[in-house]
């Protein structure tokens, strides 16, 4: 059994994975990926910045996709905390850790600040944003696979077990973790703050790098519905990996590729996990183990590409 068991009162309170920003290099390439075939939910935009949120959230933004020249990476991953004192509280937290943090003015948030966590991922934490309507029952708006809301991040890291213990400390707890066949070392773990299995995943690889964003869908029929969209649209390429099931997670999933390569998986609601006896399973992983009940193996780009942190 792993032993990463978070204080009863952690230093401040994070509630759940909620934000990310993406570069692209063609905004209206990204834009129609987003919204046609994944059916997200445009706020606001310019020409040089899209924000765009799932038909369930009311959170003026989830994702943030902006235009930039160079090589498309991920700018930075976000989380909420719960009120204003928790951003004070975080900014000592990482300070006192000898990390860098520092006040950022973000367009629709409000106090933001800007941090890097031990394996140099880059963060942001804010507590307020800016409103828009739900459009959940607006089903005669509705695009693509109707993505619902953000879920979940995956990050590789070179040491999994370090940076999960940095995250602990935070107060994040561990709802499974995967242990290599053949030499017993933890190569994965899924962490949460909400009642899921997850808000931030670690991998182990070179990194930091930033491997896919999660949105939950309502059902099977929205994948196959996104991706005859996809195929109408002259994308069909950017299904990656799926649909299949997750053996260790419960969930339905695939995985897609916006224009730029950023991954992008697509999931049911998974289990619940928030009594304090559901405690960590570990699964395995490495050669002769497939994750994927439905019994294909994922590609190699899933297991090799990711994107590269700004």
């Amino acid at each position: 059994m792993i032993d990463l068991r978070p204080p009863i009162a952690p230093p401040f309170n994070a509630t759940r994975a909620s934000h990310l920003v993406f570069t692209v290099a063609d905004l209206a390439r990204s834009k129609a990926f987003y919204t046609e075939v994944l059916g997200l939910v445009v706020s606001d935009e310019d020409e040089s910045v899209l924000y765009l949120r799932g038909v369930e959230e009311r959170c003026h933004h989830s994702l943030t996709l902006k235009r930039a020249e160079g090589r498309p990476g991920c700018e930075r991953v976000g989380f909420r905390v719960y009120d204003e004192d928790d951003l004070d509280k975080a900014k000592r937290f990482f300070q006192d850790m000898g990390l860098p943090a520092d006040w950022a003015e973000t367009p629709y948030q409000g106090r933001t600040l800007h941090v890097r966590d031990r394996a140099g991922t880059p963060l942001e934490f804010c507590a307020t944003m800016t409103t828009r309507e739900r459009m959940h029952t607006k089903a005669h708006l509705h695009h693509g696979a109707r993505a619902q809301r953000l879920d979940h991040y995956q990050v590789l890291v070179p040491d999994v077990y370090a940076t999960a213990r940095f995250y602990s400390s935070m107060g994040f707890r561990v709802s499974d973790y995967g242990r290599h066949v053949r030499t017993g070392k933890i190569a994965g773990i899924f962490m949460h703050r909400k009642d899921n299995p997850w808000d931030i995943v670690f991998m182990e690889r070179p990194g930091p790098r930033f491997h896919h964003v999660g949105y939950i869908i309502e059902s099977l029929n929205d994948v196959i519905h996104a991706c005859d969209v996809a195929g109408n649209l002259g994308l069909a390429d950017c299904v990656e990996h799926g649909p299949g099931r997750h053996g260790h997670m419960h969930s339905y999933f695939i995985y897609m590729r916006d224009p730029d390569g950023h991954r992008v998986e697509l999931l049911l609601p998974a289990i619940q996990i928030i009594d304090i006896e559901d405690s960590p399973e570990e699964f395995a992983v490495g050669p002769g183990v497939n994750p994927n009940l439905w019994g294909f193996l994922p590609p190699p780009s899933w297991v090799n590409e990711a994107s590269a942190f700004v």
